[in-house]
């Protein structure tokens, strides 16, 4: 069995050295427009032709069933393979995560858990919160939760987070939710938008080396890579 899940991609799959691994969260993370959730429906659509089932948790409103069906030869079966959750808050994001949790011990065909994004909410939650404390206590135990399903059942668990600007230095882009983030996630991709010119960047991996990048370009299909 293979230690990978196909990104969707024969090219993004050579650019990890084969694609997902199972056993980890992967975080994709970038601004808006980037590309993030078409990476990640890739890969869904890619995990539910198999016949596996797979947990979309949609915090905010980003993910189209016009694309899925863009994406996919065989859309019905597809969409049959694809749960979807979308939360409307911050506390709504937690007892999703409770779900998953449930749905994970007691389905045997789920191939992929994609969470886009992690961070919407938890950052309108910031915004009224009487505890910051508390929150990022809740955005903790949802990243563990998630590193547990995916070492424990190989389950590979792919996430998209935002992207803030701090001014104070000279790398000035830091995804929201900081060390929480970077230190549960095993792999790092990182997606730049210039006007038209779309990259993306491997910023953090078990074996393959980091800091390579290449250009694509988002079209019906999925993604081609520019050279």
């Amino acid at each position: 069995m293979s230690d990978h899940t196909s990104t969707g991609s024969i090219e993004f799959n050579n650019f990890l050295k084969g694609g997902y691994e199972k056993d980890i969260v992967t975080t994709i993370f970038g601004p808006s427009g980037s590309g993030k959730t078409n990476f990640c429906l890739l890969a869904a659509v890619k995990v539910a032709e198999s016949g596996k089932k797979v947990l979309l948790i949609d915090t905010e409103g980003g993910i189209a069933v016009e694309r899925i069906r863009q994406l996919s030869n065989n859309s019905d079966q597809v969409l049959e393979n694809m749960v979807f959750f979308q939360p409307l808050n911050f506390v709504q994001q937690q007892e999703v995560f409770d779900k998953v949790r449930e749905i994970v011990n007691n389905v045997s065909e789920i191939g992929m858990i994609v969470v886009d994004s992690i961070s919407m909410l938890y950052r309108l939650e910031l915004g009224v919160s009487e505890s910051i404390f508390e929150t990022n206590g809740s955005l903790a135990r949802q990243i563990a939760l998630l590193v547990e399903i995916a070492r424990s059942k190989k389950i590979p668990v792919i996430i998209t987070n935002q992207v803030y600007a701090d001014f104070a230095k000279k790398d000035n882009v830091k995804m929201v939710g900081g060390d929480l983030l970077k230190y549960g996630s095993k792999c790092l991709l990182e997606l730049i938008r210039e006007d038209d010119v779309r990259q993306v960047f491997l910023r953090k991996h078990r074996y393959v080396g980091c800091g390579e990048g290449f250009k694509f370009n988002i079209i019906n299909s999925g993604i081609e890579k520019v050279e």
